[in-house]
């Protein structure tokens, strides 16, 4: 016989109309406002150097074509014609089904601040792209790349990255490190397939996953910025229609769940059925603060002690394990559930210097580096570690971010 580990009693104890919980937003401290705006400079500082070096100079123009010309050769050789077609398709269809799963996340979990933020980011890194390719940047004609024209950086991959990085900015919590691990999977595909289909060089696709990862910090920040104005003002202004009508709809979500277990066990139980109470384990385990039925809130820690113990007295250890695995193993600074950064920064960095080796290895090879050779092999698979290390070092900087949950 499955009981509720908290029957909500007949003295309940509500808390004040935009009194803070455990999950709510402190203060935002100004070390990390400082350290996001140093890593976006990081970050587009690096746009500036690859613009440099894959523009401006003799041997950034050689690489890049020679990393264009082995991934057309290699187009021809390995990939079968159906690939080559879906891969045409491929930076619209990654962007349409990132942007679905977004407006889904955004309004089952009511992550408005959130979706406005990411809104933003998507529409500021496309005419960021755009700027610098037709406004900004001017690539010379030194005799090397067959198309004296620029295209540095990647419409294409900034459009699908811009969506799979307002997926990771809006996704809940529980859900921000596969949307991250993903996320960054995704763009650096969508990167190498323009190099691929021979739209974009290799330089073109990394300065646009990079200038895409610099406005998801920058939405990253304002989300949490707003997140707290708005934590303010609520409690600020507890004497608001808002935070009346809020207090209404929360007492008939609970008059409405008593009534139910009444009829169903009956008025001296006040428990659910098996099913029920199951449904709510894993949502009280999967988010990040949700509230006790008796009133007040409770941060995961809590409810898992709780439901131990519960768990314990009725035999159900078993169960009790089950509920420890779903939880979260850590906690933020605020109390709320501490999720983990995906992509790491470790794995950035590890595809940064294998990037950096790789390059160095083509630049100083001792014949001449063309499409076809060994050097030639070497360049575009440096070309294709670089797009791989831009999407993780921008993913992983936002995603570490994000693991406290702000709403």
């Amino acid at each position: 016989m499955s009981y509720a580990s908290f029957p909500p009693g007949p003295h309940a104890s509500y808390p004040a109309p935009g009194a803070p919980g455990p999950g709510a937003p402190r203060r935002v401290r100004a070390r990390s406002v400082v350290g996001t705006l140093v890593v976006l400079a990081l970050l587009w500082g690096l746009v500036l150097v690859v613009a440099h070096a894959g523009l401006q100079t003799v041997t950034g123009q050689a690489l890049d074509e020679v990393a264009l010309a082995q991934a057309k050769a290699d187009r021809n050789a390995y990939f079968p014609r159906p690939v080559l077609v879906l891969a045409q398709y491929a930076p619209e269809v990654v962007a349409l089904l990132a942007g679905v799963l977004a407006l889904v996340w955004a309004v089952r979990y009511r992550r408005w601040t959130a979706a406005l933020c990411a809104a933003g980011a998507v529409i500021a890194a496309n005419v960021t792209t755009q700027f610098l390719k037709h406004g900004v940047l001017d690539k010379p004609d030194l005799g090397i790349q067959q198309i004296a024209s620029n295209s540095f950086p990647s419409g294409h991959t900034t459009a699908a990255a811009s969506f799979l990085m307002a997926l990771l900015l809006v996704a809940p919590p529980h859900r921000r490190a596969r949307a991250g691990r993903w996320g960054a999977f995704l763009a650096a595909v969508v990167g190498m397939l323009t190099v691929v289909n021979g739209w974009h060089r290799p330089s073109d696709a990394a300065a646009a996953l990079l200038v895409v990862a610099g406005w998801g910090l920058v939405a990253a920040l304002a989300e949490r910025l707003t997140g707290f104005a708005l934590a303010r003002t609520g409690r600020n202004r507890r004497g608001s229609a808002g935070a009346g009508l809020r207090r209404y709809r929360e007492d008939r979500s609970r008059r409405r769940r008593r009534l139910s277990w009444r009829e169903d066990r009956g008025d001296s139980a006040y428990v659910p059925p098996a099913h029920e109470r199951q449904a709510e384990e894993r949502e009280w385990a999967s988010s990040s603060g949700r509230e006790d039925p008796r009133g007040g809130t409770r941060n995961s820690g809590e409810w898992n002690d709780a439901a131990q113990s519960h768990a314990a007295s009725n035999g159900g250890g078993q169960r009790a394990a089950s509920w420890d695995r779903q939880s979260p193993s850590r906690e933020a600074e605020d109390g709320s559930p501490w999720f983990p950064a995906r992509p790491r920064t470790a794995t950035a960095l590890i595809l940064v210097v294998l990037t950096a080796v790789l390059l160095a290895a083509a630049v100083w090879w001792p014949y001449p580096t063309v499409a076809g050779t060994l050097a030639g092999r070497i360049t575009v698979l440096a070309g294709y570690l670089g797009i791989a290390a831009a999407a993780a070092l921008g993913w992983a900087a936002v995603a570490a971010r994000l693991r406290s949950p702000i709403r």
